[in-house]
């Protein structure tokens, strides 16, 4: 009968199974039984003696770690190196073990670790057939061991980083479970991480049709759509999510986020100062506060926000935060204490960037702009603008106003477009700096005009308008039109200008926006009185949803071409892309 064929078989397997655990037991390693007893301090003392991390003894130590619950001694293990996918006494590999047994923690290490999921459970899936086969119920317990392999693999992933296995992992979670909300929670951040926007906003707009409120899948929509441009759809997702949960640190979070990259820094500041006092134990919130203000020019704020993260802080991750109090002391006019601060920040960490920002503007106010500049040159950080102004500043104090014009050159455009008050500030009283480099300029195109010698009048003037603050730039840019009318042939593009233009209209075949962007600054940067740059990257700027900076050069088109056959769809584009701000600003 079956029922006796069952029970025979059981037994049988049992007395099986007893007799491989005293074998087990008799013939450990030294090194297993300090993992079954969760002694850490000798498993490292055997490992540092030279105990072999892989031995085979009926299992590895890491099977043994996993399977006994071990996580820290597994921790340890992998860090050392020991294999993942070594298979043990019963086929199962550590992750099918840890699985097994319900430890979950050591899955999710396992996994996130590079352990082969495929091999686990293929592992787990043919014992707990022949189980099933024998009339035993240890394929239940193997069963569930393989659905919580399943059910943390993408999480397991996500955290470590692992995007694309993630989403793979997730997907395979959808189709044996569609009605979990989480999992297209899930698979919607995981495609939003490789950049899959699409299929991100149907998966949290999935997770909600399952589930209306929520809160998850709401932030992961709020993320996508912020993703693609569309704050105000981002605003309302998360505004509901604040309805739900006015409590949410993490959507007050996402809110600063998006105010502070539409421009709004007070509106900013304030949901990243209701973050921080929902979650006081959190530094982000705070130290968002700190960096927006700083940036706002908010100086005191951003101080006060610095000296609070201060005491929050422990001393060895405090100098990044010491180093930008201390420019903002400096800022101030407070020398002292911005020198004490740049002190502190070198004593704890001399290799920190801000630490040798704060260094420099110390050295160059005292006077010695050569160590100013030795400061700045190991700034690791290669799009920290503040760091690039101050280079040309120093370079300036210096005296050496030629080598302060170059330094600015390449950097002009990437000022003109900062909102950054320390970049701003620090720019400002740099072109006053270089107000004799500029005029120098001028003077030389003003002969060059008297001598008919166009071309060369118009490379000065070019010259001249990347030193120029904004005042002095709209009317280099009214002169330079006004010689265009008399003599149009002027603004056509030179060689090399048509060139960077010409791979600009590639990359926009390619649908590469951004580089296609980067590429008309090559032209403009050849060619900066060039109308039709201004106006083709304004609308490749637009369709990247970068409207503050497309309105900005779409004005300087109709400055440069005020009566271009363009010029009236010019207009008509600027009010469209302002009612967008508008709209996006939530007006």
């Amino acid at each position: 009968m079956k029922w006796s064929r069952s029970v025979s078989i059981s037994v049988a397997l049992l007395t099986l199974i007893l007799l491989a655990v005293s074998a087990l037991a008799a013939g450990l390693t030294p090194l297993q039984k300090a993992i079954q007893k969760g002694d850490i301090k000798k498993v490292t003392e055997l490992l540092n003696k030279g105990a072999n991390i892989d031995e085979w003894n009926f299992g590895t130590p890491l099977i043994t770690a996993a399977s006994s619950g071990q996580l820290e001694i597994a921790k340890l293990l992998i860090e050392r190196g020991a294999n993942l996918n070594m298979i043990g006494q019963n086929g199962w590999t550590a992750l099918g073990c840890a699985a097994a047994e319900g430890h979950s923690a050591i899955v999710d290490l396992l996994i996130s670790k590079g352990a082969d999921v495929e091999q686990a459970i293929q592992g787990m899936k043919t014992w707990a057939e022949w189980s099933r086969s024998l009339g035993t119920n240890l394929d239940q317990k193997l069963s569930q061991g393989v659905m919580l392999i399943q059910k943390r693999a993408g999480q397991a992933y996500y955290a470590s980083g692992q995007y694309e296995k993630a989403a793979a992992a997730l997907r395979a979670r959808i189709q044996a479970d569609p009605r979990e909300p989480q999992n297209y929670v899930g698979l919607a951040f995981s495609d939003l991480a490789i950049k899959k926007y699409d299929e991100a906003q149907a998966a949290a707009e999935a997770a909600l049709k399952l589930a209306p409120d929520n809160i998850d899948a709401l932030q992961a929509l709020a993320d996508t759509l912020a993703a693609t441009g569309d704050y105000s759809g981002a605003i309302n997702s998360l505004n509901r999510a604040v309805s739900l949960d006015p409590k949410n640190p993490w959507v007050e979070m996402r809110l600063g986020n998006i105010f502070f990259n539409l421009g709004n820094y007070d509106q900013a500041i304030n949901h990243f100062r209701s973050a921080s006092e929902l979650a006081p134990d959190e530094l982000s919130p705070l130290k968002s506060v700190m960096n927006v203000a700083a940036r706002a020019g908010k100086y005191d704020e951003a101080i006060s926000a610095a000296s609070t993260l201060l005491t929050k802080l422990q001393t060895k991750d405090s100098a990044e935060v010491l180093g930008l109090r201390s420019f903002l002391y400096r800022e101030k006019g407070l020398l002292d204490e911005a020198a004490a601060d740049a002190d502190k920040a070198a004593a704890i960490d001399p290799a920190q960037d801000w630490t040798h920002i704060a260094r420099a503007a110390v050295a160059s106010d005292r006077g010695d702009n050569d160590l100013a500049l030795n400061e700045l040159s190991v700034v690791n950080d290669p799009e920290n603008m503040v760091a690039a102004v101050l280079k040309v500043v120093f370079l300036a104090r210096k005296g050496d106003l030629t080598g302060a014009e170059s330094a600015f050159s390449s950097i002009s455009r990437d000022v003109a477009s900062s909102t950054n008050a320390l970049v701003i500030r620090n720019a400002n009283f740099l072109l006053d700096l270089l107000k004799p480099a500029r005029q120098a300029h001028l003077d030389k195109a003003a002969s060059l005009v008297a001598g008919s010698n166009w071309t060369e009048a118009l490379n000065e003037y070019a010259a001249a308008l990347r030193i120029s603050n904004q005042a002095g730039r709209q009317e280099l840019l009214s002169t330079v039109s006004a010689l265009f009318k008399s003599h149009p042939e002027l603004a056509g593009l030179p060689e090399e200008a048509r060139k960077h233009s010409l791979r600009a209209e590639v990359l926009i075949q390619e649908k590469d926006l951004s580089g296609a962007v980067k590429e008309f600054d090559q032209a403009l940067g050849l060619a900066p009185f060039c109308p039709v740059l201004y106006y083709n990257q304004a609308v490749i700027l637009a369709n990247l949803k970068q409207y503050n900076q497309a309105v900005e050069q779409m004005k300087t088109f109709l400055t440069l071409a005020p009566e271009d056959q363009k010029a009236r769809e010019a207009k008509d584009l600027i009010y469209q892309w302002e009612f967008r701000l508008e709209r996006q600003a939530g007006k």
